[in-house]
C-alpha cells in the first residue's frame, strides 16, 4: 500500500489524465460537421503537404505520468486548416486515441479545436520533428507490449508529412519507474483486458500500475 503522500499524488495523476482523455473526447467531435468521413481522411491526405501552421505539445510533455494532446495543424493556400490530434501515452499505451479535423478557415480551427486544447492544458509550439518523434516513439514501445495504435490516430497520421523524427535529437522518456511501463487507467479504458494482457505478457512484477478500485470511491491503489 502506497504512503498516504504518495496516494494523494497518484490521485491527482489519475484525475489529470481523466480531464485529458475528456477533452479529447469533447474534440473530437469539432471539424466541421459538412465534410463526410471519407473526405476528411482524402483531405489530410493532401494536407500532408501544406504548409506547416502549427504544432502543440503540452508544456510538461517529459513527464511520462501525464497523457499527452498533441496537435499538428497546416493550412492550404485557400485557408483551409486541416489537423491531426493526437492522443499520447508514452508509459504505457502509446498512441492510444486521436483524430482528424478539417476546418474552413484558420478562424474556426482557432475557435473550435484550438481554444478548446489549449484551455485544458499549458501547450508550447513544437518542432514538427519532435511531435512525429513523440509519436513515433511510443508507438514503436507500446507494441513491443502488445499495443497498437488507435484506428482514428491512424487515420490522423497523414498530417505529419514530411516530418522527420530521425531529424530531432531530443530524447524522448519512455515507461515509468525502474524503466517498467507504467499503465494509469482512463476513464474510457477497459481496464481488466488491459491489466489483464500485461499480466499475461510482462508478469505481475513486470510493470507498475494506478487503476480505481471498485468500491472505494475516489480512493485508489498502487
Amino acid at each position: 500500500m502506497a504512503r498516504k503522500g504518495e496516494m494523494k499524488r497518484q490521485r491527482k495523476a489519475l484525475k489529470k489524465r481523466a480531464e485529458r482523455q475528456k477533452a479529447r473526447a469533447e474534440t473530437s467531435s469539432l471539424s466541421s460537421p459538412s465534410p463526410s468521413r471519407s473526405a476528411i481522411r482524402r483531405t489530410i491526405r493532401e494536407a500532408g503537404q501544406w504548409p506547416l501552421l502549427e504544432c502543440l505539445i503540452p508544456e510538461e510533455w517529459q513527464d511520462t505520468k501525464n497523457i499527452l494532446q498533441i496537435v499538428v495543424a497546416r493550412r492550404s493556400p485557400q485557408g483551409q486548416v486541416a489537423a491531426g490530434v493526437f492522443l499520447v501515452d508514452l508509459a504505457c499505451l502509446g498512441v492510444k486515441d486521436g483524430f482528424p479535423a478539417v476546418f474552413s478557415s484558420q478562424r474556426e480551427y482557432e475557435q473550435r479545436l484550438r481554444r478548446r486544447v489549449t484551455e485544458r492544458q499549458k501547450v508550447i509550439r513544437a518542432d514538427l520533428n519532435l511531435a512525429a518523434k513523440i509519436i513515433r516513439e511510443a508507438a514503436e514501445y507500446a507494441a513491443r507490449l502488445g499495443f497498437r495504435v488507435h484506428p482514428d490516430a491512424v487515420e490522423a497520421m497523414p498530417i505529419l508529412g514530411d516530418a522527420n523524427p530521425d531529424a530531432c535529437e531530443v530524447p524522448i522518456p519512455l515507461g515509468g519507474p525502474g524503466g517498467k511501463p507504467m499503465y494509469i487507467a482512463g476513464p474510457y479504458d477497459d481496464v481488466q483486458s488491459i491489466m489483464n494482457h500485461l499480466l499475461r505478457t510482462l508478469g505481475p512484477d513486470g510493470f507498475h500500475y494506478l487503476v480505481p478500485l471498485e468500491g472505494l470511491g475516489e480512493d485508489w491503489d498502487e
